[in-house]
């Protein structure tokens, strides 16, 4: 049994199976984080060659380009947080099945909770959602 913490701050036991430790999660977090940077940045250089073509981009254009920039510094600044969240949570854990019933994406569920350390892999076989080609 491991002592987790609630959303309401109260303390329980729970079976290590249903438990992640917070740093565990804080490091897996990040690893997609550092992910979604990586994706941002690739989304920015892949519409490079389209700008380059344009003659006039619209004020609403401009915005929605300045929009996943943000987007990209953002993400990893908050890549960078969970970084350091991870390294300072001590023996906490928490209980994944909340967590795990509020994530859409099937795969991102296993790769957060499931017993693995794999490397980012662009794959949405399980999601069904966000594969479009």
């Amino acid at each position: 049994m491991t002592a987790v913490q609630t959303s309401a701050g109260i303390h329980r036991d729970v079976d290590e199976a249903t438990a992640i430790p917070i740093a565990t999660l804080n490091k897996r977090i990040q690893d997609e984080m550092i992910a979604l940077v990586i994706l941002s940045a690739e989304v920015q250089i892949a519409l490079g060659p389209t700008l380059a073509e344009a003659k006039s981009l619209s004020p609403a254009v401009q915005r929605s380009l300045q929009a996943i920039d943000r987007l990209h510094q953002t993400l990893d600044d908050l890549q960078r947080v969970m970084g350091h969240l991870s390294s300072a949570n001590g023996d906490h854990s928490v209980d994944i099945d909340p967590l795990s019933e509020v994530i859409r994406l099937r795969h991102l569920a296993h790769k957060l909770f499931d017993n693995i350390d794999a490397p980012f892999a662009l794959s949405e076989d399980d999601s069904g959602e966000i594969a479009w080609f």
